[in-house]
């Protein structure tokens, strides 16, 4: 027998001694595990928390493969260069689409006629952040903004513009 056929054999064997095991289990706790486990993994796959200050809600409800249009807010997955972030899922607003300019005046940063606002020079913990180029945002991506000031949005190039295969789904803030 292969090797891979082996492994899948060993592995099936474990998985039947598993379900035998929660099959002797008292009846008292199949009970309360078919009332509590459904309804959690629905959360779960539904529902995300947010515990960044960029934002100023706490849970929010994912509607997923779905673009976002302007104004709504996103959550994506980030790839951009930062190392060491807490969290590679971002919540961010949709705040520039294809065909939008980016202007930077300054330290501000303007997409079309609309002020995003002032970039920083350096992370709370004393990294440089690089102002995103002036440019026209390309079919395919997104301007990602932060409710916070001092959000690690599109602002930045570290973090950059959005590519539309990275967005997980509309976030509807719930509180």
């Amino acid at each position: 027998m292969p090797a891979s056929r082996g492994r899948l054999a060993c592995w099936l064997f474990r998985v039947g001694i598993e379900l035998v095991e929660l099959l002797r289990l008292p009846l008292r706790y199949w009970k309360a595990s078919l009332l509590i486990v459904p309804p959690a993994l629905w959360l779960a796959m539904n529902y995300r928390v947010n515990l960044s200050p960029s934002m100023p809600w706490t849970l929010a409800r994912v509607e997923y493969d779905r673009l976002p249009n302007r104004g709504e807010f996103m959550l994506y997955e980030y790839r951009g260069t930062m190392d060491g972030l807490p969290s590679r899922t971002f919540f961010k607003q949709v705040v520039g689409g294809p065909g939008d300019r980016i202007r930077v005046v300054g330290r501000t940063v303007w997409v079309g006629s609309q002020r995003i606002g002032d970039a920083m020079t350096k992370t709370r913990d004393g990294r440089p952040l690089t102002i995103v180029a002036e440019c026209t945002i390309p079919s395919g991506f997104l301007f990602a903004k932060g409710e916070h000031s001092a959000s690690f949005d599109s602002r930045y190039q570290e973090s950059g513009l959005v590519p539309v295969d990275a967005v997980i789904g509309v976030a509807q803030p719930v509180f």
